[in-house]
């Protein structure tokens, strides 16, 4: 796991980079493989009973990691967790710093496919602007110099590290198993229009290029940095797909215009307030007949207490706070209040296709167990 696909745009590491990336990969392996199974039985065993018992009820995920916090095998594994988080992305930074002029040169030669549109007025949202999400120094729509687009190649090279290499060489597992499942519970869907909402770099709208090769794809996302360097990573990739600077909330486009709108991991990065107007304007974009998919982490009614509870690292130390509001959403009642009809409304998993073809350890996978939740309607 987690050997990279070459392509014209992806940062190069020196061999003590290598190093230190496979010191922080193995790091993360253990955290997950070894530990933290370890510290579901000793819960199980020890913490479990006792804590029932002063509660005189089953806990739930809250007073389950309420009572974990002060477990210091518990705590140890949440610096651990958090020290490698931090230390991913600062390599990652130092080894794109290295080479940021050279990759800005390349990104200007890889411009023939698709399209890159980028607006100078945008407004960043608050929720992404007054934190560093996941430990990111400065957020992901960071830019220093002209035509940054360091972040987007730091994220290109840290999410193999992050996933543990359980993404694939190109990091589109999770795009490409969605898409696959579409593709059987519609056989009949033939989108001509995609829209991915917060695409980053792409490692989730290519995959839909692949499956709908005859669709014009769009990703859209409010960091420049991120599509600068997504559009001339899918041109080194040889694959054509439109990148925009948008805000899901209000998109610059016209009324039924898009089949198929997706997304991967930006409900829980949003807010209440925000998600309502996406969902909206998902309703709005969509051609009849049209589908929205959202894919991201389980909701808490689709886990058990413990295994909810282990959102909490994210939420209390990753930058993470309204994960322990979205994922209490009823996500369909909202789907219903912005227009579709409930009757088609759906949620499933998709199966990892990577990790089932390549017999990974489905502990080494933050895709809930080697599969992918997901929730959305058709219009």
């Amino acid at each position: 796991m987690g050997v990279f696909t070459e392509h014209g745009m992806l940062p190069r590491a020196t061999v003590e980079e290598q190093s230190r990336e496979k010191f922080v990969r193995q790091l993360s392996l253990l955290l997950e493989v070894d530990l933290r199974p370890g510290l579901r039985r000793l819960y199980q065993r020890e913490i479990a009973p006792s804590l029932e018992r002063a509660l005189g009820k089953p806990p739930d995920r809250k007073e389950i990691a309420a009572r974990m916090r002060k477990v210091p095998a518990n705590q140890a594994w949440y610096a651990l967790r958090t020290y490698n988080q931090a230390r991913m992305f600062d390599l990652g930074s130092q080894m794109v710093e290295r080479q940021l002029p050279d990759l800005i040169t390349a990104a200007s030669a890889n411009t023939a496919l698709g399209s890159l549109t980028l607006d100078p007025n945008i407004t960043m949202p608050r929720y992404l602007a007054a934190q560093d999400v996941h430990l990111c120094r400065g957020g992901y729509h960071r830019e220093r110099v002209p035509d940054d687009l360091s972040v987007g190649a730091v994220y290109d090279r840290v999410i193999s590290v992050h996933s543990m290499g359980s993404q694939g060489p190109c990091q589109d597992d999770a795009g490409t198993s969605v898409a696959a499942w579409l593709q059987g519970q519609y056989p009949e869907f033939r989108p001509r229009r995609i829209l991915d909402l917060g695409c980053t770099i792409g490692h989730f709208t290519l995959p839909f290029k692949a499956a709908f090769p005859e669709a014009v794809v769009t990703g859209i996302d409010v960091a420049a940095p991120c599509l600068r360097y997504g559009h001339a990573r899918a041109n080194a990739l040889g694959v054509a797909v439109n990148f925009q600077q948008a805000n899901a909330e209000a998109m610059p486009f016209a009324d039924g215009c898009y089949d198929l709108i997706v997304s991967r991991q930006l409900l829980h990065e949003t807010s209440l307030a925000a998600l309502n107007k996406v969902f909206a304007e998902c309703y709005r974009l969509l051609s009849p007949g049209g589908i929205m998919l959202h894919q991201d982490a389980p909701q808490f009614d689709e886990l058990d207490p413990y295994t909810a509870s282990l959102r909490d690292w994210d939420i209390h130390f990753n930058n993470e706070p309204f994960m322990a509001r979205c994922y209490e959403l009823p996500l369909e009642e909202m789907y219903a209040a912005a227009g579709f009809d409930s009757a088609n409304a759906f949620r499933a998993f998709a199966p990892s296709l990577f990790v089932a073809n390549n017999k990974v350890n489905h502990h080494a996978s933050r895709s809930a167990g080697g599969r992918y939740f997901f929730s959305g309607a058709r219009k």
